[in-house]
């Protein structure tokens, strides 16, 4: 680790009781370095004089490194995938073992794009095909004004760009400049706070026992230092249904390769555990 981001850290957790130490040390470096060159600061001792005179600033850097960016349907592929083959294949085994619900958990849903990009796939299935299967999807986010914004559920066209014209027509609600999520999409979700960096809880408390099909842990592990990617998984490990499936960032696969868990379509960033 850095000196710079030994000198930060050190610093946060005895001015202000804030620990970055989880952070990937690369991906730490890097946020601090942005919040320099934005503060005008040349050296890390100029950089913690402003921390130190300037509380707000603290805020700032941890805003940079939550680095709360999502999107709609992110990896097309990884969509591709799920849309014709995973989604329907368990539809199919709901229908088979006589079970009714597919149980979905979007760990980190930032503010909600991921989370009503999966109800659209399975609303679009479920019209498809008639079945009587339903689906829960468990949104978290350790930020409340993330969740707020995803119950909220009100989009810029800008963020709209990996969807469809069909599916903005179908789901979406047109208001001035904004586009509102449907109220049909929003009853599959639910949107709670949950801290997967916490040693306790496996699972989000609203799902009561996880027993989770899918699990997106998207574009999430690469921000922190291994023995935290670590917790997160045992986490995700140990709330999956036998034989579910994991969902991880195009950047994060050999992450889940060196944890035990085998990629189930090539280069498609969906596994399940060894």
């Amino acid at each position: 680790m850095s000196n710079e981001n030994e000198k930060c850290i050190h610093f946060l957790k005895e001015k202000y009781a804030i620990d970055i130490s989880m952070y990937d040390s690369l991906f730490l470096e890097k946020g601090i370095r942005v919040r320099m060159e934005a503060s005008a600061c040349k050296t890390i001792d100029d950089y913690l004089l402003q921390l130190n005179n300037i509380p707000k600033e603290s805020s700032e850097l941890m805003d940079q490194l939550s680095n709360s960016y999502s999107e709609f349907f992110r990896n097309s592929l990884t969509f591709a995938y799920l849309e014709q083959i995973v989604l329907p294949m368990l539809v199919r085994q709901k229908v088979k073992n006589n079970e009714k619900e597919i149980r979905i958990w979007s760990a980190a849903c930032a503010s909600g794009q991921e989370a009503y990009s999966i109800a659209i796939l399975f609303d679009e299935l479920i019209e498809s095909t008639k079945t009587n299967v339903t689906c829960r999807i468990f949104a978290t986010d350790v930020r409340p004004d993330e969740l707020a914004n995803a119950q909220n559920g009100v989009y810029q066209l800008a963020s709209l760009g990996n969807v469809t014209l069909r599916r903005i027509q179908t789901y979406f609600t047109k208001r001035a400049e904004t586009y509102t999520i449907v109220s049909q999409l929003s009853n599959y979700i639910d949107f709670s706070i949950f801290d997967l960096l916490l040693e306790q809880g496996s699972c989000p408390p609203a799902s009561i026992y996880g027993n989770f099909d899918l699990v997106f842990c998207s574009n999430l592990l690469f921000y922190y230092r291994d023995e935290y990617r670590r917790r997160i998984l045992g986490k995700v490990s140990n709330c999956l249904t036998e034989g579910g499936y994991v969902i991880t960032g195009e950047v994060e696969r050999d992450i889940l390769k060196e944890n035990n868990f085998r990629e189930v379509f090539i280069n498609s960033a969906i596994f399940q555990k060894r």
